[in-house]
Protein backbone atom coordinates (compact mmCIF):
# COMPACT_ATOMS: atom_id res chain seq x y z
CA UNK A 1 0.00 0.00 0.00
CA UNK A 2 1.55 3.45 -1.18
CA UNK A 3 0.71 6.33 0.59
CA UNK A 4 -1.43 7.80 -2.24
CA UNK A 5 -3.86 5.12 -0.70
CA UNK A 6 -3.03 5.67 2.59
CA UNK A 7 -4.17 9.13 2.02
CA UNK A 8 -7.45 8.31 -0.17
CA UNK A 9 -8.62 6.37 2.60
CA UNK A 10 -7.80 8.36 5.67
CA UNK A 11 -10.20 11.20 3.53
CA UNK A 12 -12.74 8.80 2.92
CA UNK A 13 -12.62 7.97 6.69
CA UNK A 14 -12.45 11.75 7.54
CA UNK A 15 -15.54 12.51 5.11
CA UNK A 16 -17.64 9.44 6.28
CA UNK A 17 -16.50 10.69 10.26
CA UNK A 18 -18.07 14.20 9.15
CA UNK A 19 -21.43 13.36 7.63
CA UNK A 20 -21.96 10.98 11.04
CA UNK A 21 -21.00 14.14 13.00
CA UNK A 22 -23.49 16.57 11.21
CA UNK A 23 -26.64 14.30 11.39
CA UNK A 24 -25.93 13.29 15.07
CA UNK A 25 -25.62 17.41 15.12
CA UNK A 26 -28.85 17.50 13.41
CA UNK A 27 -30.46 15.12 15.30
CA UNK A 28 -29.43 16.32 18.24
CA UNK A 29 -30.62 19.77 17.30
CA UNK A 30 -34.43 18.39 16.49
CA UNK A 31 -34.45 16.87 19.80
CA UNK A 32 -33.99 19.66 21.67
CA UNK A 33 -36.54 21.99 19.40
CA UNK A 34 -38.95 19.32 20.56
CA UNK A 35 -38.01 19.71 24.36
CA UNK A 36 -37.55 23.08 23.79
CA UNK A 37 -41.78 23.11 22.72
CA UNK A 38 -42.85 20.44 25.18
CA UNK A 39 -41.07 22.77 28.00
CA UNK A 40 -43.41 25.83 26.58
CA UNK A 41 -46.08 24.01 26.48
CA UNK A 42 -45.49 22.27 30.12
CA UNK A 43 -45.19 26.12 30.73
CA UNK A 44 -48.05 27.09 29.24
CA UNK A 45 -50.39 24.54 30.84
CA UNK A 46 -49.06 25.26 34.40
CA UNK A 47 -49.81 28.78 33.95
CA UNK A 48 -53.47 27.65 33.45
CA UNK A 49 -53.62 25.72 36.20
CA UNK A 50 -52.65 28.29 38.53
CA UNK A 51 -54.62 30.58 37.05
CA UNK A 52 -58.02 28.75 37.29
CA UNK A 53 -57.20 27.53 40.74
CA UNK A 54 -56.07 30.30 41.97
CA UNK A 55 -59.46 31.78 41.17
CA UNK A 56 -61.52 30.03 43.34
CA UNK A 57 -59.81 31.29 46.78
CA UNK A 58 -59.30 34.39 48.03
CA UNK A 59 -58.57 37.74 46.26
CA UNK A 60 -54.67 37.42 47.78
CA UNK A 61 -54.44 34.13 46.53
CA UNK A 62 -55.83 35.31 43.34
CA UNK A 63 -53.43 37.86 43.02
CA UNK A 64 -50.60 35.70 43.63
CA UNK A 65 -51.58 33.19 41.50
CA UNK A 66 -51.89 35.92 39.08
CA UNK A 67 -48.68 37.02 39.36
CA UNK A 68 -47.20 33.34 39.09
CA UNK A 69 -49.20 32.27 36.09
CA UNK A 70 -47.48 35.63 34.15
CA UNK A 71 -44.41 34.41 35.07
CA UNK A 72 -44.86 30.98 33.66
CA UNK A 73 -46.79 32.88 30.71
CA UNK A 74 -43.30 34.40 30.25
CA UNK A 75 -41.12 31.29 30.89
CA UNK A 76 -42.82 29.39 28.05
CA UNK A 77 -42.42 32.25 25.16
CA UNK A 78 -38.94 33.12 26.17
CA UNK A 79 -38.11 28.90 25.53
CA UNK A 80 -40.01 28.96 22.64
CA UNK A 81 -38.15 31.95 20.95
CA UNK A 82 -35.24 31.06 21.82
CA UNK A 83 -33.89 27.63 19.72
CA UNK A 84 -30.52 25.82 20.03
CA UNK A 85 -28.75 27.81 17.18
CA UNK A 86 -29.74 31.32 19.41
CA UNK A 87 -28.40 29.57 22.48
CA UNK A 88 -24.50 28.21 20.55
CA UNK A 89 -24.63 31.87 19.28
CA UNK A 90 -25.14 33.46 22.77
CA UNK A 91 -22.51 31.50 23.50
CA UNK A 92 -19.97 31.76 20.71
CA UNK A 93 -20.32 35.92 22.01
CA UNK A 94 -19.42 34.84 25.44
CA UNK A 95 -16.81 32.65 24.92
CA UNK A 96 -15.22 35.46 22.56
CA UNK A 97 -15.60 38.20 24.56
CA UNK A 98 -14.46 36.46 28.09
CA UNK A 99 -11.78 33.51 26.84
CA UNK A 100 -9.97 33.40 30.05
CA UNK A 101 -13.05 33.03 32.19
CA UNK A 102 -14.60 30.15 29.67
CA UNK A 103 -11.03 28.54 29.94
CA UNK A 104 -10.88 28.70 33.50
CA UNK A 105 -14.46 27.59 34.17
CA UNK A 106 -13.88 24.61 31.81
CA UNK A 107 -10.96 23.49 33.85
CA UNK A 108 -12.53 23.86 36.82
CA UNK A 109 -15.55 21.65 35.32
CA UNK A 110 -13.31 19.24 33.50
CA UNK A 111 -11.26 18.88 37.73
CA UNK A 112 -14.72 18.10 38.72
CA UNK A 113 -15.80 15.66 36.15
CA UNK A 114 -12.29 14.08 36.56
CA UNK A 115 -12.61 14.13 40.56
CA UNK A 116 -16.01 12.64 40.60
CA UNK A 117 -15.23 9.99 38.02
CA UNK A 118 -11.88 8.77 40.04
CA UNK A 119 -14.03 8.53 43.34
CA UNK A 120 -16.65 6.36 41.44
CA UNK A 121 -13.56 4.37 39.85
CA UNK A 122 -12.21 4.00 43.43
CA UNK A 123 -15.32 2.60 45.01
CA UNK A 124 -15.82 0.40 42.41
CA UNK A 125 -12.45 -1.59 43.10
CA UNK A 126 -12.91 -1.33 46.77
Amino acid sequence: MNLADTATRAGATLSHAQDRAKDFGLSAGEKLDEARKGTADALENAAFSVRTNGRDGAQAIENMSEKAAGKLDFAAEYVRSHDVGGVLGNLRQVIGRNPTGFFILAAGIGFLAGSAFRRTNSKERA
